[in-house]
């Protein structure tokens, strides 16, 4: 099942550093995307990242608080 638009916005990733992301919404605004501890960490997360980045991969985060999905655009799967 899919995400419903209401939690979650596309964005396109125009800047990887090494403790944060910037992010470009289908409006055009940068939103900054805060990496967590365990993320900051993990050197293959970041290496993804700058893939996703070259590529220009829409990416879902929450509409709030900008923050990455594991889940990509699908609802877990819960029970």
């Amino acid at each position: 099942m899919l995400l419903d638009e209401k939690e979650a916005i596309a964005v396109q990733l125009v800047k990887v550093s090494a403790e944060e992301l910037t992010a470009k919404t289908e409006d055009n605004q940068l939103i900054t995307i805060k990496a967590d501890k365990k993320q900051r960490a993990d050197k293959s997360f970041w290496r993804i990242l700058k893939d996703i980045a070259k590529e220009k991969i829409w990416v879902p985060v929450t509409r709030g608080t900008h923050q990455l999905l594991q889940d990509d655009w699908l609802v877990p799967v819960t029970g």
